[in-house]
C-alpha cells in the first residue's frame, strides 16, 4: 500500500467488486488553484475531489451521493446504517 503523501491521510483496505484487495485513500491536498480540498481515490487511480475548502458549508453531491447509497443499502438489506453502528462502537 503507497501513500500519496496527502495531509490527513487515511487508508483502509477492503475488496472490490471481484474480491481483490484494494485500498481506498482519503485525505487533504492541494487543487491545481491552490485550493485546499478533500479527496479520494481507489488503490492507484485517480484522485476525486470531493469537498473544496469554499463548500463546507454545504454538503457535496459526491458526499450526498455516498450517504445515500448507503441508506440504499440499509433499506434493501436491514443493515444498520454506519452512523448507528459508529454509535454502538463508542
Amino acid at each position: 500500500m503507497t501513500t500519496r503523501g496527502w495531509q490527513k491521510e487515511r487508508t483502509i483496505t477492503t475488496v472490490d467488486t471481484v474480491g481483490r484487495r484494494v485500498a481506498v485513500t482519503t485525505g487533504l491536498t492541494r487543487d491545481p488553484e491552490g485550493r485546499l480540498v478533500a479527496v479520494i481515490a481507489v488503490g492507484d487511480g485517480p484522485t476525486a475531489i470531493f469537498r473544496h475548502l469554499n463548500d463546507l458549508d454545504d454538503r457535496p453531491e459526491l458526499v450526498t451521493n455516498a450517504a445515500d447509497t448507503a441508506a440504499d443499502l440499509h433499506t434493501m438489506t436491514g443493515i444498520a446504517p454506519v452512523r448507528q453502528l459508529r454509535r454502538r462502537r463508542t
